[in-house]
């Protein structure tokens, strides 16, 4: 394998441990970390980390197979409650959530943000940003490290 490939590996492997990390102890503290893709099958949110975040959201799906990579399998028992069904433009800002150790499913709907709103927001809070690849550069010259760990042969 390639160092370059390696070193990718490497980071793919310790970002993916600290979203898991992050995840954990957001809850035992009472902060919801909240996964964001368009995509949520495993191969892009890991199901380690998918299996720890205690709320799932999905808003209007094509197909029963991509509802159930969001929600998990036990969507398919709520067929009225099916992202599927939200395929009409009343349903805009419509998201079906599911939550840990409640059952079933639940409708939400969140709020229209005017583009104008959305650019002022961001303009208000642009100077809290900061490059991941910064702070990753920081955190390791802070431990005393210069390189990513090798990725963990367990998960």
């Amino acid at each position: 394998m390639a160092p370059q490939t390696k070193r990718l590996a490497a980071l793919t492997a310790e970002n993916a441990r600290l979203v898991e990390d992050l995840v954990k102890k957001g809850r035992s503290v009472g902060i919801l970390v909240i996964l964001i893709s368009q995509k949520t099958t495993g191969d892009a949110i890991p199901t380690f980390i998918r299996d720890v975040c205690p709320i799932g959201l999905s808003f209007a799906q094509k197909t029963v197979e991509a509802a159930v990579a969001a929600l998990g399998e036990d969507i398919r028992n709520w067929p009225d409650a099916s992202p599927v069904t939200l395929q009409d433009p009343a349903y805009v800002g419509v998201a079906v959530m599911a939550m840990q150790g409640r059952p079933g499913f639940t409708r939400i709907r969140t709020p229209y943000v005017s583009d104008a709103d959305a650019a002022r927001i961001a303009d208000a809070t642009s100077h809290l940003t900061a490059d991941p690849d910064l702070c990753l550069d920081a955190l390791l010259r802070s431990t005393g490290r210069t390189t990513t760990p090798a990725p963990s042969l367990t998960k």
